[in-house]
């Protein structure tokens, strides 16, 4: 009886599990992209955080107890997206040579570009570097795709690549003055 309950549980899950291939199957693309809004949904609902204002509109970011958080970084604004080009983590701090250096110490190396907290205006991309001592947060982009040489803004690829998977030590640095 046992062995027969096992064989019929197996093959139930074989047959569910061919139904499921042969319905997406058949729904194709549409059944991918619905999974895919589906997942995004969920990673919008975890990561809603906005560190900066305005927010970044091609960034998703949870914070962290400790102030500091997790970001994903899409090739164009989220919602009109099609892949994540790099993941990351931010580190509150000031726009200083030395606490540029404190955060590569506690944190590791990677952290090179800096965004301001409060950007003045309403470009994002206004706020990267700033005026020495300006508060903000210390980024680390990690690549996890292969990025090509191309236009950011047209979703090409990025000015200083190609980039790829790793450690982005040439994301959009911003030299920090000694303050």
């Amino acid at each position: 009886m046992k062995q027969a309950l096992i064989i019929a549980l197996v093959a139930l899950a074989v047959l569910g599990g061919w139904l499921l291939i042969s319905s997406t199957q058949r729904a194709g693309v549409a059944g991918r992209e619905q999974v895919y809004a589906q997942e995004m949904q969920q990673l919008r609902s975890f990561f809603e955080d906005k560190p900066t204002q305005p927010h970044l509109p091609d960034h998703l970011y949870v914070l962290l107890e400790d102030g500091t958080g997790l970001f994903l970084h899409f090739d164009k604004p989220v919602g009109r997206d099609s892949q994540i080009l790099w993941i990351g983590t931010l580190v509150p701090g000031k726009f200083c040579k030395a606490d540029q250096e404190r955060v590569a110490k506690a944190y590791g190396p990677g952290f090179v570009h800096f965004h301001q907290k409060f950007i003045p205006g309403s470009d994002p991309n206004a706020g990267h570097g700033g005026k020495g001592g300006e508060e903000g947060y210390w980024y680390r982009h990690i690549a996890v795709v292969n990025i090509p040489k191309g236009d950011m803004m047209a979703g090409t690829g990025v000015p200083w690549g190609p980039v790829k998977p790793g450690i982005d030590m040439n994301f959009m640095p911003t030299p920090a003055p000694q303050c």
